[in-house]
Parts: structure tokens; sequence; C-alpha cells
């Protein structure tokens, strides 16, 4: 077995066995080769055999990342890849030790997600003006971003039969193609039924296994469609942030969930994740948000008064 021979038997298997997105594959594929590539060159020759690699190897790799500026959350990235692939190779018997289990990950800085306000978010929802399909479709597609949480994935993944308007229930497909029921709300029900009633003045009556977002040409919404269109909105109230991404929307669900007194472990599984600490980060952020109000209204914070 070819080192080469081995990544496709593993991502065969991330995505015939583990049901790995096409985008995650597409990253697998991406770090590992560029370990091997490297790998050649470290070695000095075209063919580099699974023995020769150890972890010094590995760090070198790590090093030439740094040094070529690449960010420590993309060096980390690429080891836990690594780190997969040789576990499977260790398990398929065609190693006798995984070399990059004992080699550190990068340190990599917490980045709080980026979150709108409660004014912000109520001044997204005041701007949309629907006239046509287009804003109808945009408008649904906000709802059930900030309303559900879901992710663009998820939302592009949506078929008609997904949503159960009379339960005000939505079918989503996860990460892993793992399934989820999620509780829909008032106005992202209304929301849908807007955007159903232009969908079928514009194209044919749905089918329970169409598509749920068109583009206007009648074909399934691209993820590029979508972020373009979402980030348009967000730019419009969000005051120059820099992410405008629908995963803001994900983010701000969240947050305001937990806001309102919404337990973690509930929050986690409406997000569909599948460890506690992954959903904590939102903690993080409310506490910022609620060390900012403290030090912008309390008489004993530590702030410059306006009439200093």
């Amino acid at each position: 077995m070819t080192f080469l021979q081995a990544i496709d038997d593993f991502l065969a298997y991330m995505q015939g066995v583990r049901s790995c997105s096409p985008h995650t594959i597409a990253a697998y594929k991406r770090d590992l080769l560029q370990f091997y590539g490297f790998c050649q060159s470290y070695f000095g020759r075209d063919s580099v055999a699974f023995e020769e690699i150890d972890k010094v190897a590995i760090r070198h790799f790590l090093g030439m990342m740094t040094e070529t500026h690449y960010a420590s959350r993309s060096a980390a990235r690429k080891l836990a890849a690594l780190k997969s692939f040789f576990k499977y190779c260790l398990r398929r018997k065609w190693l006798e030790k995984n070399p990059a289990y004992a080699v550190k990950s990068p340190r990599v800085p917490r980045n709080l997600p980026t979150v709108l306000s409660r004014e912000q978010t109520k001044k997204l929802f005041r701007n949309m003006e629907i006239k046509d399909f287009v804003s109808a479709r945009d408008a649904a597609m906000i709802e059930l971003f900030y309303s559900c949480g879901i992710r663009l994935s998820e939302l592009l993944n949506l078929r008609y039969r997904d949503v159960q308007f009379r339960k005000m229930l939505i079918s989503v497909t996860g990460k892993g193609n793992k399934q989820r029921i999620l509780p829909m709300g008032e106005s992202s029900r209304k929301a849908l039924e807007r955007y159903l009633t232009y969908y079928e003045e514009t194209f044919d009556r749905i089918r329970p296994d169409d598509p749920l977002f068109l583009s206007l040409r009648g074909k399934s919404i691209s993820a590029r469609n979508v972020r373009i269109r979402i980030e348009k909105h967000l730019r419009a109230v969000s005051d120059g942030a820099k992410k405008n991404s629908p995963h803001v929307l994900r983010h701000s669900f969240a947050t305001h969930l937990l806001d309102e007194g919404a337990d973690l472990e509930s929050v986690r599984m409406m997000l569909g994740h599948e460890s506690l600490s992954t959903t904590q980060v939102y903690t993080h952020v409310r506490m910022d948000r609620l060390k900012n109000t403290y030090a912008m209204a309390h008489p004993r914070a530590d702030k410059k008064k306006k009439d200093d």
C-alpha cells in the first residue's frame, strides 16, 4: 500500500462510511496531498514510504507552515487531518504506530463568534420588503437561519417534504447525514408560506422531493448565491462588521436563546453539536457582552466619564 493509495482509501472511507460532506472530503484531500508534497521535498525523492514518516517530519511540516505565514488555525486543522489519516492507517495495520500522535497542535487564538444585537436583528427583519420571488425567498432563508439556527449546508439540503407546517417542525440533515427535528416559530412558518406563494407563481407547483429554495433559473440555489444574498442584508445592519455570513445568524440564534435563559444542552441539540464544549463558546460571547454592559453602565466600573 503506497501513501497515495492510502489517501484514496481513507477518503473513500470518510465519504462512504463516515458520510462526510464533499467540502470536508476536499479539505482532507488538499491537506494530505500538501503533506505528501512536503515529504517528497523533505526526503528528497518522489516516492516516500509510510515507515519513513515520523513526528520529526510532521513537526517540520508545521514549522514550514509557520514560516510561510499560515494561520495557526489552518496548521491545527492540517495536523488534525494527519492524525485522523494515520489513525485510520494504524487501524488497517499499514502502520505500527501513529507518527502524529505525540505532535502537539499549534495554539489557536479564541475568536468569539460575531453576533447581531437585538436591535440589529429587529432592523434586519424590518428592512425586509417583500415584493417578488427573490425578496420573499431571502426573507424565508433569513428566518430559518435565525429562528432555527441551521447551517448553510443544511438549508441547501432542505426539501419541501422536510417542512411540517401544521406541527411547525422542520427536519434537518446535518453533518454526517445526521437528522434532527427543529421547532419552527410562527414567523418562520408565515415567511415560508409567503415564499411558497411566490414560488408557485414563478414556477410549477412544488412537489415533496423538490428543493425548498431555488434560484431565479429554477435550479437549487447555490451556496455562493445564498452567501451573497445574506451578506447584502446583513451589511445594511451590522455597522461595518467584517463578518456578514449566514453563520452570523446561527451564532445570533444560539446567543439570544442563552440570553433568554435557555439551557446549554437544549441549545446544543438544536445546533446539532456533538459535544457540549462546542456550544460553550456562546457562553463566552454572552459573558463578554455582560462585561461590556457593566463597563458602560455601572457607576463603580473603570470607565471614562463624559464629563471628566
